[in-house]
């Protein structure tokens, strides 16, 4: 089982890297960003912070609630997709990635054990944000 979510994990990992070549845009700096070091990054994603909060204490077992959450936070219910709790074997999965499509781009997450990870990512070529076998929400 660890095999899988390690190979899921590294596809994931290898498409966010392929996403984070593309040139994006960055924001003005802000009068509050004048006594910050010019090496520090500072730049923030309101969806994506809120998209972190809603995946905040849940867990792999409870997709359902997970998907309530990410609705409940003002995401578009038929945008999200989300993989599958259980392993090809049955077995619980350790991580479990959901995403919400916005327009070319995605919000990918990731519950498991610890904290949340949430990021914006470039939408997939056929138009999903996760590869693989995928759970979508209708």
């Amino acid at each position: 089982m660890r095999q899988l979510t390690a190979v899921a994990l590294v596809g994931v990992l290898a498409l966010v890297g392929c996403a984070a070549d593309a040139p994006s845009p960055s924001p003005a700096p802000s009068a509050s960003d004048a006594g910050r070091s010019a090496d520090v990054d500072v730049e923030t994603d309101p969806e994506v912070d809120a998209f972190r909060a809603a995946l905040e204490g849940h867990s792999p077992a409870d997709p359902h609630a997970l998907v309530a959450a990410v609705e409940a936070a003002g995401f578009e219910r038929s945008a999200i997709e989300r993989t599958r709790e259980l392993d090809s074997l049955g077995e619980p999965v350790t991580f479990l990635e959901i995403a919400v499509r916005q327009g070319e781009s995605c919000l990918l997450g990731q519950v498991g054990e610890g904290e949340a990870n949430a990021l914006r990512a470039d939408a997939l070529g056929g138009g999903r944000c996760l590869v693989g076998e995928i759970v979508t929400v209708d």
